[in-house]
């Protein structure tokens, strides 16, 4: 893979105020945000304007008006067409990179070369380079990454996890996961950037993690018929992985259900007890007795996953999802995709390189 560019390849343009400069109490984190698409019009830039001891300073968009617009809104000081008025914004504490996948580690890399802690919308990365280059810039800047992985903070999710922690055995895990919206000409099907199973499936392979509390050391996978325009063959595939503890999952990630197919689904069976969640609206614990529990509304964990992470950088510690999570998601879903090309399982290897930061 090729090398990222250093900060300095980003030219500086000028930025547009919106308003004048407000004062600060101590503690305040100044945020400066790229990438103004619909995840963060709904998601992080409403969490950002409500959270105490939180500042918008700048949004970065090459759409100007849309730039101008989220501005506005959400009450930053200043919006700019350029990552580099961000980047040299010695105000800005924090980057928040909500771009498209392909960007996520050169701006990345970029804002940890500028002095400042980092939260990226995954996949932190698409390649094993990417991920070393970051994990060595986070030990030589000192500064903190942390990668959207919002499932680990979902209510339903974390009751599942719970339902683990009494274990003394290795578990099964099954994750069935729809995305229909992922095919056509929508950029997040197109393979050469991510695909679906970078750009997405990176959810599930940091969420068994998570569950087991364990390290994945192999993967086998299998895709549809490559080489088709529709459906694309790498955006679907059925995989099992074994992790460190003798447990064992299964992902089955596909793009051509229907919209009315269900989304995602995780089942976990362990001794004794067996855990589903789905859509981030269902749990079901099947254990002594049923035990079930809905909501109407989905919490998908994006304010806590924000919120820790900024209590994180507060408190002087590493995040609860760390650059080395980026890592470990990345990779497994390289070899996912390497194991459905070549028809044959694939070992999972962190390498030395990537030793734990934080």
């Amino acid at each position: 893979a090729d090398a990222l560019p250093a900060a300095a390849a980003f030219v500086p343009r000028k930025r547009v105020d919106v308003r004048t400069p407000r004062p600060h109490g101590s503690g305040t984190l100044r945020v400066g945000l790229v990438g103004a698409g619909n995840l963060a019009r709904w998601v992080h830039l409403p969490i950002l304007q409500k959270m105490a001891g939180v500042e918008i300073r700048g949004v970065c968009s090459t759409s100007g008006a849309r730039g101008l617009s989220y501005a506005k809104r959400f009450g930053a000081q200043y919006c700019c067409a350029e990552y580099d008025e961000i980047l040299n914004d010695r105000d800005v504490d924090v980057v928040f990179v909500l771009t498209r996948n392909q960007h996520h580690a050169a701006q990345t890399l970029a804002a940890l070369q500028a002095g400042k802690h980092v939260f990226v919308e995954k996949p932190m990365a698409l390649t094993r380079e990417e991920c070393r280059t970051l994990e060595q810039a986070v030990r030589d800047t000192g500064r903190q990454v942390t990668v959207g992985f919002n499932r680990r903070f979902a209510p339903f999710y974390r009751e599942q996890k719970a339902r683990l922690q009494a274990r003394s055995s290795p578990v099964v895990i099954n994750c069935r996961v729809n995305s229909p919206g992922i095919s056509g000409a929508y950029w997040m099907a197109d393979p050469s950037t991510g695909g679906a199973i970078l750009g997405e499936a990176c959810h599930f392979v940091d969420l068994m993690h998570w569950l087991v509390e364990a390290e994945p050391v192999s993967v086998s996978a299998f895709s549809l018929p490559t080489g088709n325009v529709h459906p694309v063959g790498e955006n679907n595939i059925v995989s099992s992985f074994r992790f460190s503890d003798g447990s064992i999952g299964n992902l089955t990630y596909c793009t051509v259900g229907s919209r009315t197919s269900g989304g995602e689904r995780v089942e976990v069976f362990g001794e004794g007890v067996g855990v589903m969640t789905e859509d981030f609206t269902r749990l079901d614990v099947r254990a002594a007795a049923r035990r079930t529990r809905s909501s109407w509304w989905a919490d998908k964990g994006y304010a806590e996953l924000v919120g820790s992470f900024m209590q994180s950088l507060r408190d002087g510690k590493a995040p609860p999802v760390t650059v080395h999570d980026g890592t470990r998601a990345t990779i497994g879903c390289l070899d996912m995709l390497e194991s459905a090309r070549g028809s044959e399982p694939r070992p999972i290897v962190l390498q030395p390189d990537f030793e734990r930061v934080g």
